[in-house]
């Protein structure tokens, strides 16, 4: 399927861009590896691990994508993980974050992949033409994903397997016209450049709870921003605010796609991109729906609007608090910067809301400011100004890690 892709282009454009060099379509299509069943991939910061990814994936064997970053015990546990995928259809075996559990390896076929990249490629119009920022590394579905749009269609990738505001800013000054990007990226390219953005077509914003405001401010800024919502489990993005849309916080399902609102609120879909299983597991039953972590409603035009995760809700004296609606509000004062809200455990009350920020405005303010804005259960007891808030490597808020961080301070 990949290499079909590939090969319907031009093989003198350019594929991919990146500080570290260039891959033409013609260099992606005289890549092949050989082997056994699977291929494992742990691709680093070059181009050569673009080219080992595409020939892998051009060689018709599973490919197991692994985060070469975990340490040397994890890499091996997925590796092994992924053994149990043998004889089950898979073109890739990609692995969740891991931040609420063990990672899991998630199968993805050559069928939920063309499903995807065609959604992808309707709902937003991708021309061959369109230069997509990725600004994430390619063994997450994000970027992996971005690759794959672009070779169905025959765009050109440009890759920043790290970020940096500085150079985001300047890839979107020049020639890029899409790019992805998660809340505490678009955050912090706001914040190092004040400037005026132009010649964008859709910039989408996903990957965990969006700040209040933070759309508003970029869409000030001339980003066309469109919020979008996904996972490892459903190849990715599988709704997203139409572009030219008015600004809301929703997203519209992507063609291909059902969702609806199950027990609990849980967010379930259905659709040819949604992956058959994990590695370990068989097949769902066809046409079967998958519930995701996640609690959302539907407008009464047919758009998702998401609440957050099941498992974030804090159960503090019987009352439920939504972190993202704290968070939310705490990041609406104009001396936070950051700011993460968790449940901690607590004798008297089952959990408290405590919440982590950076930022200028003394903690004693903020506890003041929340206050105001939130109902008394909603308030955190527990408030701690930090240096930093604790990222997971694609910019999402690292929970388990704040956890720590704030029991260790008693």
């Amino acid at each position: 399927m990949f290499d079909s892709w590939i090969t319907a282009h031009d093989p003198r454009k350019v594929f991919l861009v990146s500080d570290r060099g260039s891959i033409t379509y013609r260099d992606l299509a005289a890549t092949r590896l050989e082997g056994t069943d699977q291929a494992v991939v742990e691709p680093g910061d070059g181009v050569q691990s673009v080219m080992e990814m595409a020939g892998a994936l051009g060689s018709g064997r599973q490919v197991v994508v692994v985060d070469p970053l975990q340490p040397a015990q994890e890499r091996r546990r997925r590796i092994r993980l992924a053994g149990d995928a043998l004889g089950r259809e898979a073109a890739t075996i990609l692995f969740t974050s891991g931040s609420t559990g063990p990672a899991k390896g998630v199968r993805l076929t050559e069928s939920n992949w063309e499903a995807a990249a065609q959604a992808s490629t309707s709902h937003l119009d991708l021309r061959p033409d369109d230069i997509w920022l990725a600004a994430m590394p390619i063994h997450h579905v994000g970027g992996l994903s971005i690759l794959f749009r672009c070779a169905f269609v025959g765009a050109t990738v440009r890759w920043m397997p790290r970020f940096d505001p500085e150079r985001v800013a300047a890839a979107l000054r020049a020639d890029v016209t899409m790019a992805s990007l998660v809340p505490t990226m678009l955050r912090r390219l706001l914040d190092h450049d004040d400037g005026v953005y132009r010649g964008l077509r859709s910039v989408l914003v996903g990957g965990g709870p969006i700040p209040s405001g933070l759309l508003e401010k970029a869409r000030e800024r001339g980003l066309p921003v469109l919020p979008t919502y996904g996972m490892t489990e459903t190849c990715a993005q599988v709704a997203a605010l139409r572009p030219g849309a008015p600004l809301r916080r929703e997203a519209h399902p992507l063609p291909g796609v059902e969702v609806e609102i199950g027990d609990g609120g849980r967010i379930r879909v259905r659709g040819r991109q949604i992956s058959p299983g994990y590695a370990d597991e068989d097949d769902r039953p066809p046409e079967s729906w998958f519930t995701t972590p996640d609690r959302g409603e539907l407008t009464d035009d047919g758009a998702l609007r998401v609440l957050g995760r099941v498992d974030d809700v804090i159960v503090t004296g019987g009352e439920n608090v939504d972190p993202g609606r704290v968070e939310a509000e705490l990041s609406a004062h104009d001396r936070v910067t950051a700011v993460v809200v968790v449940g901690m455990a607590d004798e008297e009350w089952g959990e408290v809301v405590a919440a982590g920020y950076s930022g200028t405005v003394p903690p004693v303010e903020l506890g003041e400011w929340a206050r105001t804005r939130l109902a008394p259960h909603e308030v955190p007891r527990r408030i701690h100004q930090l240096g930093h808030i604790p990222l997971t490597e694609i910019g999402k808020p690292d929970r388990p890690a704040l956890r720590r961080m704030l029991s260790s301070r008693g």
